[in-house]
């Protein structure tokens, strides 16, 4: 019952969240309804995410996480193209259709999921560590406090990162969003620190204040391995977020097609995706180690930004994305078993935050390149009065900065503004060599991680030779043949 209210909390908040956009009559509402909905599609990808790695098999971890990963991402790719078609009729059905879905979701898990998953494990911090232990007491032991610095200085970090690609980083509510949201990220920090602290001190009762479970365990912060692998995230993050944008820019602006087709466009990043979650598989199979299709996979992210923006560059793409993030979670899977949930959190958080960075960073260096070009033809001297007249008033009004169409605009200017957003897409894509640069270098020092497969591989063949002047039991043919509910298989490459 536990699992199905985990599963079915978020896929509330997601409902309530799309009916709100959907029968948004003003903007705020709107931002309401996508601000809840987010909510709980960010708590749904966490709890699916643990209960997927609650096996210690590497085997079923593998297989369990890529799926899932390639799940989502098809997801991602389909949206885009059934959001184009939607928003033709009215932008309501965009989020309108996420209602019957979530229902459906609902239901499905509370009649299947009930008797299918591992219950929850008892935290050593409850008095008595039973399950009728009243729920206040349970909820006294969150870290309210760390949690609200978290998500104040994550909001305003995002709102300056949103911002500060049309306000050129040089207005108020960027610079003061910016600066308070940096110093409340330290301040949560520091109270984590303060919290561990309290918690090592001594074996006496402390206050209540301090007795709350860590949001961040600072000890995923001391892993090299795990620092590495929430910069992979970080990465993929970037890549993912940024193609589908500037993908769509490129497919709307430059090649001039509608919303919908520009959508289509965006599912040669499936094949692609699919093929590297089934090669990372099969390397983990024979290799036992997710370092080597981490390593692949981010160095196949930045070849891409040398391809061109082609439909065979988005399918080399998600193969490199695909190659990636499913390993990255096995290889924090079983770095920190004590921290599943935290540790899926965070890797699920800097992916977010990497696709912000990512999207502020190429707009600002897109926006720059656009600029840059309309003025040097504009001072070139080889555009005709009326031409001239025309881009100079689009420039100095800010309307290449929300161009969605050049119908209407001289040949010329459309050609001029075509090459322009050709050259700016190109350099936002280059300013990102230097993350996946840096991500293949430090994936290099990866740990290894310990096989569970192979030591219980290992266990049973040592059994099966009985000791002399022994006689085996037959239960112990039987002993260590099911583990996890998935039966060992060793696995030849």
């Amino acid at each position: 019952m536990a699992v199905t209210l985990d599963f079915n909390c978020p896929l509330l908040f997601f409902l309530v969240g799309s009916a709100f956009s959907t029968g948004a009559v003003n903007m705020t509402m709107l931002l309401i309804g996508r601000g809840i909905a987010g909510i709980g599609a960010a708590g749904l990808l966490t709890i699916v995410r643990t209960i997927l790695s609650d096996s210690s098999s590497l085997d079923t971890n593998n297989i369990q996480q890529s799926a899932m990963f390639f799940l989502y991402s098809l997801g991602f790719c389909i949206g885009p193209v059934i959001g184009g078609f939607l928003v033709t009729a009215s932008f309501r059905w965009v989020f309108a259709i996420n209602i019957p879905c979530a229902a459906l979701a609902m239901i499905l898990c509370f009649f299947l999921l009930r008797k299918r998953v591992k219950g929850a494990r008892l935290s050593e911090e409850l008095p008595g560590s039973t399950k009728s232990t009243i729920w206040i007491i349970k909820l006294a032991l969150i870290d309210w406090i760390g949690t609200f610095l978290f998500v104040i200085g994550g909001i305003l970090i995002l709102l300056a990162l949103n911002w500060g690609p049309n306000d050129d980083w040089k207005t108020v509510r960027v610079i003061v969003c910016l600066v308070i949201g940096v110093i409340v990220f330290a301040a949560c920090i520091l109270w984590e620190v303060v919290l561990e602290r309290k918690h090592q001190a001594s074996t006496v009762a402390i206050s209540a204040l301090y007795r709350a479970q860590l949001m961040l365990p600072l000890e995923l912060f001391r892993s090299y391995d795990i620092c590495v692998l929430q910069y992979g995230c970080f990465v993929s993050g970037i890549v993912m977020f940024v193609m589908f944008y500037f993908v769509a820019i490129f497919m709307t602006v430059v090649s001039g097609l509608p919303p919908d087709q520009a959508g289509i466009q965006l599912l040669y990043f499936a094949p692609g995706l699919g093929g590297g979650s089934l090669v990372s598989i099969q390397l983990i199979k024979c290799f036992r180690q997710p370092i080597y299709p981490i390593i692949a996979g981010l160095i196949m992210g930045m070849q891409k930004n040398v391809q061109g923006l082609v439909n065979g560059f988005m399918c080399m793409t998600g193969f490199g994305v695909g190659l990636t993030a499913g390993p990255n979670v096995v290889q924090a899977r079983f770095l920190m078993p004590d921290h599943v949930a935290a540790t899926n959190a965070l890797l699920l958080f800097f992916r977010a935050l990497g696709g912000t960075v990512g999207l502020a960073q190429c707009f600002t260096v897109m926006n720059a390149k656009v600029n840059s070009y309309i003025i040097g033809q504009i001072r070139s001297g080889v555009i005709s009065g009326s031409d001239l007249n025309v881009l100079e008033a689009l420039y100095n009004s800010g309307g290449l900065d929300s161009i969605q169409s050049l119908e209407g605009l001289p040949p010329v200017v459309q050609q001029i503004i075509r090459d322009a957003f050709r050259n700016g897409v190109r350099w936002s894509f280059i300013s990102l060599i230097p993350w996946a640069g840096l991500a293949v270098i430090l994936s290099l020092f990866l740990s290894k991680i310990p096989d569970p497969n192979a030591q219980r591989i290992d266990h049973d063949e040592e059994m099966k030779v009985p000791e002399q002047g022994e006689t085996r039991k037959p239960s112990d043919e039987l002993e260590g043949d099911d583990h996890d509910g998935m039966p060992i298989q060793q696995q030849n490459c």
